[in-house]
């Protein structure tokens, strides 16, 4: 359900032929921000208030409620009809946040598509500094807690060595050339999100949309972040079935880089 546009009624002077006047559409936003929110009411101001220094970049905002127990999708909709900037999505179920950026995807009307945590552990205003990196040529720009020049938070001992132990096994696969494969905080060129093709429903979404962009040939660029704290609600992070997930991605990477390698051997034998 999104928020709907005002449309002005035009009331003639004879009861009897009512006329709507058309309304021009928006115009097309330069970045769209996609934000899966799951019971994060207690959050909510506090973010729409951060996100409120972006408003004036003429960007669009598209919450999509997994399914939330709590008053989040209340908020969210009572929030948009003030602010023309919002659209909001509800799930009627949680379906997870793979399901939840797939459905942000593809109400993004931007050429350029960022994504976001709805607790603000990255920072939403440095949104402009990843759009930045797409704007000077990069397919997919990260923020990156691993990379050399980041500060690492210290307040999540076992997310953060959860995600550190993931981005070494997927360089292993892929390469050293990116650090951190588990972030959400990112933008996209448009072209990437309309073509690759993800399946994971849970946070192993994140690391399965980056890897197949490279895969795929798009140009990463990272971010030096650091990785804050949580301030509202709980994390939905549940490391069991985190483990689990990654651990067929990365079944299912090396398999492909498995049989790349494999091609690659052929096409020299047959050349040569």
């Amino acid at each position: 359900m999104t928020a709907q546009p005002a449309v002005d009624l035009h009331l003639p002077s004879t009861p009897h032929s009512p006329k709507l006047v058309p309304v021009t559409a928006p115009p097309r936003p330069p970045v769209t921000v996609v934000v899966p929110c799951y019971d994060e009411a207690e959050g909510i101001p506090t973010l729409l208030a951060r996100l409120e220094t972006l408003a004036p970049l003429g960007w669009e905002i598209v919450f999509v409620d997994d399914g939330s127990r709590d008053a989040t999708f209340a908020t969210l909709l009572a929030a948009a009809r003030s602010r023309p900037w919002m659209r909001v999505v509800r799930h009627g179920t949680n379906l997870g946040l793979g399901a939840a950026l797939r459905t942000g995807f593809a109400r993004a009307r931007g050429p350029i598509v960022c994504t976001m945590d709805s607790d603000c552990t990255y920072l939403p205003e440095r949104l402009p500094e990843l759009v930045g990196l797409i704007e000077q040529g990069a397919d997919i720009a990260t923020a990156s807690p691993w990379y050399p020049e980041s500060v690492p938070a210290e307040q999540y001992p076992l997310r953060l060595g959860l995600s550190r132990a993931l981005s070494g096994l997927y360089q292993l696969l892929i390469g050293p050339d990116v650090h951190t494969f588990t972030c959400l905080h990112r933008a996209y060129r448009r072209e990437v999100v309309d073509t690759t093709r993800f399946r994971a429903s849970g946070f192993a979404a994140v690391a399965e949309l980056l890897l197949r962009g490279i895969l795929g040939g798009w140009r990463v660029r990272e971010l030096p972040m650091q990785l804050g704290e949580r301030r509202f609600g709980e994390s939905k992070l549940r490391i069991g079935n985190a483990i689990v997930a990654h651990l067929g991605l990365l079944s299912l990477t090396a398999v492909v880089v498995w049989v790349r390698w494999i091609r690659r051997c052929i096409g020299v034998r047959v050349s040569s």
